[in-house]
């Protein structure tokens, strides 16, 4: 779909204050989120596994990879930094046996996902013009990066990772290798109170879909209740912080700090 240099950069502006202002925490956990259902499609996990950066080092290739992601983000694809990070991305997945449609589907998980998590637990949900600025925006790096068949909107984006999901997602030991070794990107950032209930916490927050194929034991009806009861606190004080415009362009932090990452970055 051709965008006027304007539509370009107006859905990269919107993309990014939702992910650096308005959804910080929502986008990141989002993105983390998204990641992890491509470790659900044999093949992706076949390739991220056989690479084993992303098993011996979690922490160091995820942290590498959401720098890149994030410098798209916030400096934009066409700056010299974003176009930089373009080019990176491209060198780093070079000869991967990963098909179009894999790369298509990783570009969907990485869209999709922290809007839908937005729209579930964020303190508002977002609007059309956000879904359209977030779709043209994974359209754009698909472009740059040589991805085709990206489908037109976010609407048709969005069946279509549905019905790839259906028809791909299996259990694999690459795939539980992964989630293995990335767990504690995730576990690890909760109080240490809660740490007693990580594993179910994180069994939760991949939701049911993701549950089953891993074949994890559905958690117990305390931990649930208690990640339910906490999101539901966190919506309502995010949503008092910004009614009363209190809330911090950052508030989870720096919002490149370790996101999940494709495990390819050096």
């Amino acid at each position: 779909m051709p965008w006027t240099i304007e539509e370009e950069q107006e859905a990269q502006a919107v993309y990014r204050e939702m992910a650096l202002t308005h959804f910080p925490g929502d986008v990141k956990l989002g993105l983390n989120l998204g990641f992890y259902r491509t470790f659900a499609v044999p093949s992706i996990a076949r390739v991220l596994a056989g690479t084993g950066k992303l098993t011996k080092q979690p922490r160091v290739r995820a942290k590498a990879t959401g720098e890149l992601m994030y410098t798209l983000i916030e400096h934009g694809l066409d700056t010299g930094e974003g176009e930089a990070a373009v080019q990176k991305l491209i060198r780093l997945h070079s000869g991967l046996a990963v098909s179009n449609e894999d790369f298509v589907y990783v570009l969907a998980a990485f869209c999709i996902t922290p809007v839908r998590w937005i729209d579930t637990h964020g303190w508002r949900r977002t609007n059309q013009t956000e879904k359209r600025a977030t779709h043209t925006f994974y359209s754009l790096l698909a472009e740059r990066m040589g991805i085709t068949d990206v489908p037109d909107s976010f609407e048709e984006f969005t069946a279509w990772m549905d019905a790839f999901e259906v028809r791909t997602f299996r259990s694999t030991a690459e795939g539980h290798s992964l989630v293995t070794a990335t767990r504690s990107l995730l576990s690890d950032r909760m109080p240490r109170l809660l740490s007693p209930l990580a594993n179910g916490i994180f069994t939760c927050l991949l939701g049911e879909r993701l549950r089953r194929t891993f074949e994890l034991p559905r958690p117990r009806l305390l931990v649930r209740s208690v990640v339910s009861a906490a999101l539901w606190g966190r919506r309502l004080r995010m949503r008092r912080a910004h009614t009363r415009g209190l809330a911090s362009p950052h508030p989870h932090g720096d919002p490149s700090e370790e996101p999940v990452g494709t495990g390819t970055a050096n």
